[in-house]
């Protein structure tokens, strides 16, 4: 895993909103997971960063911090691939859940077409701008 960092990191540039200082800590300490597609061992196209909760919370959340994919290979599966792949991943769990912009309608539509539904409007979330949480049942 230390070999994809510096890809992940250039990948990370493509986030309008990013957590790099999470991201270092998932790599460095295990405070989330880091999980990469790559085309067919090619460079990496995306990553996902997914943060565990309190497995015996009520429900118990895993949060989907970052999910990228590489501009050139949108829209052929990538992302699904890698969400699908924090859930087998974090299986163990209730929920997933993640935030959006408000105004990022082809995410709110890439995320509700995999099942999730939006929980909560969270006003001035991102920076003086709106976002919505999500969530999608794992369990």
């Amino acid at each position: 895993m230390s070999a994809d960092r510096p890809a992940v990191r250039e990948l990370q540039k493509l986030l309008d909103v990013r957590a790099p200082a999470l991201l270092e800590a998932a790599f460095d300490a295990g405070l989330g997971e880091v999980l990469v597609a790559d085309a067919g061992g090619e460079a990496l196209v995306g990553y996902a960063l997914a943060v565990p909760g309190d497995e015996s919370a009520e429900p118990s959340i895993v949060y989907l911090a970052e999910l990228v994919v590489a501009p050139g290979v949108r829209r052929q599966g990538w992302g699904t691939a890698l969400l699908d792949a924090v859930c087998a991943e974090l299986d163990g769990y209730d929920q997933l859940r993640l935030t959006v912009r408000e105004d990022d309608t082809a995410a709110r539509a890439f995320y509700r077409d995999r099942g999730f539904w939006e929980l909560a409007d969270l006003p001035d979330h991102f920076d003086g701008e709106d976002g919505r949480l999500l969530v999608r049942d794992l369990a």
